[in-house]
């Protein structure tokens, strides 16, 4: 039997990136919550169910972010804005939920939400 000229590096296919570019576009951070989305408070931008990527942190950014957090024990995933005078915004895209001001000790913030998968059931 004659020996092959093709070896175990030539069968594989080149990366489309070079290494160091691979997860450039991921977080630096080690840890990160996944989780699902409780209601559909958020639609049509974020539908109940969808897993939703969430990374921790300890304040809340100038800007309207999606946050995931707490208020009196229940959770709950909401853009929060803040206000001059201190108080948060907590705004739902889905009309069907008011809009509130709280005040900003009351909210125990788990983490912004930085990526949602649509999760559809198909029969």
């Amino acid at each position: 039997m004659a020996a092959s000229n093709i070896t175990s590096t030539t069968c594989r296919p080149a990366p489309l990136l070079p290494p160091s570019a691979l997860f450039e576009h991921f977080s630096d951070r080690a840890t990160q919550i996944t989780g699902r989305m409780p209601d559909n408070s958020m639609a049509p931008k974020i539908q109940e169910g969808d897993l939703l990527q969430i990374e921790p942190c300890s304040q809340i950014s100038t800007g309207g972010f999606t946050y995931a957090f707490e208020v009196d024990g229940r959770q709950f995933v909401r853009c929060l804005m803040k206000c001059m005078d201190g108080s948060i915004q907590v705004i739902a895209e889905n009309p069907r939920y008011e809009n509130e001001r709280i005040d900003e000790t009351e909210i125990k913030l788990i983490g912004r939400v930085v990526g949602a998968l649509q999760y559809r059931t198909v029969i």
